[in-house]
């Protein structure tokens, strides 16, 4: 059964994750916690820079405070509204939390602290490309939480077009897991894509025959193609509707364009938990689709212990 961390901050997005929880994961839930965190120390240092009297100071920021309890309360309602209409089983708890601190790495150690297996955080999508890169607090939350991550820049519908990447990682198998553990075959479409790397530079055909070429990737298109069966046969046996779909080329710019023929709700796939500064510095194709991907997508990796992310550069 599922610990859940939901952030909420009043946008629209934040009600798409609500929403999200009754969609995908209903019938899994054992808790929700709804978490809005208010960066109460920039706003006073905002507050003082405009010389405002210390009593008036603390007057504005129980407001905000009592502004962000109400809209816990809100949330906390249509939550619970939420799960009773999407299950038949006994209700999961929801819970509210009131954090103050910056606003990803609070997040990032309110999952540590409550051993979460998922986070979900709004992204502003396609929209925000540049506020992304530049480290936006889903970013940072995706690259820094100690377990899966959803990010949401649309709202699911009620039957949800999934594409799962899968490579034969151990990452990739754990997002085949969640799908099968986590979600309900009859409020997802599983397309299951298994891209072909490319192993060659684009001299290599120049100087080798077309015979040579197909030999040297004839072992990559069986391994992607065993995989992708092996994954449809995972889901079948658990009654998801799967298809499979093998493409070449790099991985990251493959599975953007499957998740924009297939018109895709959301993407699935693993991340081999390299940490946050690595990944920074390296990049990764979890932290690629995230950026661009038109649609939401579900980051799932393992387990790992909490590093710090207070003012580390994206």
């Amino acid at each position: 059964m599922m610990h859940i961390l939901c952030a909420v901050d009043g946008s629209e997005r934040s009600h798409w994750g609500v929403e999200a929880v009754g969609t995908l994961f209903h019938a899994q839930v054992r808790e929700v916690v709804l978490t809005h965190v208010v960066q109460s120390s920039a706003l006073r240092k905002a507050l003082k820079q405009e010389h405002m009297d210390a009593a008036v100071i603390t007057q504005v920021l129980r407001k905000v405070d009592a502004e962000g309890n109400a809209l816990l309360q809100g949330m906390v309602e249509k939550m619970t509204l939420t799960l009773s209409q999407a299950t038949t089983r006994p209700f999961a708890t929801v819970r509210s939390v009131l954090a103050h601190g910056h606003v990803a790495e609070t997040l990032v150690r309110q999952a540590e602290k409550r051993q979460s297996d998922l986070v979900i955080v709004g992204s502003r999508g396609l929209s925000d490309i540049e506020g992304y890169l530049l480290g936006s607090v889903s970013r940072k939350v995706l690259a820094h939480a100690p377990c899966p991550v959803l990010t949401i820049k649309q709202p699911l519908p009620p039957v949800v077009r999934v594409v799962l990447a899968v490579d034969g990682s151990r990452a990739s198998r754990q997002a085949v897991h969640v799908v099968r553990t986590w979600m309900a075959p009859d409020t997802v479409r599983v397309h299951v894509v298994s891209v072909v790397p490319p192993v060659l530079t684009e001299v290599a055909p120049k100087v080798l025959s077309p015979q040579h070429v197909a030999a040297l990737m004839e072992p990559l298109r069986k391994q992607a193609h065993e995989i992708a069966r092996w994954c449809r046969e995972e889901l079948l046996k658990e009654g998801f509707q799967a298809t499979v779909e093998i493409r070449e080329g790099i991985p990251r710019e493959a599975i953007l364009a499957s998740l924009q023929e297939t018109h895709a709700d959301l993407a699935i796939l693993g991340s081999k938990g390299t940490s946050g500064a690595e990944r920074f510095q390296l990049g990764s194709v979890s932290e690629w689709v995230a950026a661009f991907a038109p649609c939401s997508i579900l980051v799932v990796r393992p387990r790992r212990r909490l590093t710090s992310i207070h003012h580390r550069q994206p």
